[in-house]
């Protein structure tokens, strides 16, 4: 082989697929003076114009991880209908329909993904980039100990961004504090604030609470600055590795209308749930309750698209609650105190055998009421006018429930 022959080739291997080197003239040995002509690769991708091919995604870019979920590709220009896509660079969780034009996943990992897709059609290629944001799943309980190992933490969160949760000195069941507050989620961090009820020298004193959570699907790391009205720092507390306690899920098809009694406290109105999900009190002759009167509504979450349910028992729940002062009743001052007013909060269905259960976790603004937050327990005595397992412990029978 010639110099000149040895010279083109190694030029043709460093300038590599985009242009195609041609060797014109030239004898025996590379004698030749006519230098090589480079011209364009044909077959090199280019970029397509707008004209030619484009790619556009469309559908909600942030979801839970627990959730599935669709997002539809686009292709216009007058090359759309050759196109073959492709995803790029993107998590391993996405499955591509390239027939059906959609991305897809069952469940994702919480985080922020930049995902590209990719059109190409003979040598012409166009792409579009997004970014996907999927936040760490909740609606679950959670309990843990807190760094000092001085405190026992039970954590209820919600779909809808809001947190309850009671603490008790380690070993007791008599919590001594009683929060609730709203927070934004950045896909596995959060941050927001709220109110307390603090127990103090045998008085309750609301606090204000700023608070931070890591969410890490079956942990979560609570750390939280409690503040008095002046905003005083009064101490902090931090709650390194709570885990998730409920995996049960309360099925839709479980009937949870009837009648239930409190728990707590036997002077409390009873509550009917009918088959629209309103809560109102209700009394049967012969047993007089006189304290809350409620009137609220559960709103289900729609779990349609969750694919994995840790506790689809945890609801929305919104009313009102009247004459519920129980501020005067040891034990209760810090678990439910006042709950008279306008509520929003959770409410969570739950069975322990044959017997049905529901706890409120209801909170009110703050300065309109002077009590931001309880927590009331009710279980099911009467279902379908018949009574239940549990009804005997509350001296309930079948003569009450046929009332109802």
């Amino acid at each position: 082989m010639g110099l000149g022959a040895r010279v083109v080739l190694q030029i043709a291997s460093l300038i590599g697929a985009n242009l195609v080197l041609v060797a014109c003239g030239g004898g025996e040995g590379g004698a030749g003076t006519n230098a090589p002509n480079m011209i364009p690769n044909p077959n090199a991708l280019v970029e397509a114009t707008a004209n030619e091919l484009a790619v556009t995604i469309s559908g909600d870019n942030r979801h839970f991880s627990d959730e599935t979920y669709v997002l539809t590709i686009g292709l216009t220009g007058s090359l759309a209908t050759s196109a073959t896509l492709s995803l790029e660079d993107s998590p391993s969780f996405l499955e591509l329909n390239t027939q059906d034009k959609v991305i897809s996943a069952q469940y994702s990992v919480a985080g922020e993904h930049i995902v590209r897709v990719s059109a190409k059609s003979g040598n012409k290629i166009a792409s579009a980039t997004f970014e996907l944001i999927i936040d760490a799943s909740l609606n679950a309980r959670y309990q843990g100990i807190s760094s000092s190992e001085e405190t026992s933490y039970t954590t209820l969160i919600t779909r809808s961004r809001k947190i309850f949760w009671e603490a008790a000195p380690a070993g007791d069941v008599n919590p001594t504090l009683h929060c609730w507050g709203n927070f934004e989620t950045d896909t596995t961090s959060a941050a927001g604030t709220g109110h307390c009820k603090r127990l103090v020298n045998d008085g309750v004193a609301v606090v204000r609470t700023n608070f931070n959570l890591n969410l890490n699907e079956d942990k979560v790391m609570l750390s939280a600055d409690y503040q008095d009205s002046s905003g005083s720092l009064l101490f902090s507390e931090t709650v390194n590795a709570m885990t998730r306690i409920d995996r049960e899920y309360l099925d839709e098809s479980v009937d949870i209308t009837g009648i239930y009694v409190s728990t707590q406290l036997g002077s409390l109105r009873w509550i009917q749930v009918d088959t629209d999900n309103i809560l109102r009190d209700v009394g049967a002759s012969g047993y007089e309750r006189v304290r809350c009167q409620v009137d609220a509504i559960v709103s289900n979450i729609d779990m349609t698209d969750v694919t994995v349910r840790y506790d689809g028992s945890i609801n929305e729940l919104n009313g009102a609650w009247d004459r519920c002062d129980l501020t005067d009743q040891a034990g209760l001052t810090i678990m439910v105190g006042d709950a008279t007013g306008l509520n929003e909060g959770a409410i969570r269905f739950y069975e322990s055998g044959p017997d049905l259960y529901f706890s409120a976790h209801l909170a009110r603004e703050i300065p309109t009421y002077q009590d931001p937050v309880s927590k009331m327990n009710y279980v099911r005595v009467c279902s379908a006018g018949n009574v239940t397992p549990i009804a005997v412990e509350y001296n309930v029978n079948d003569d009450v429930c046929a009332q109802f």
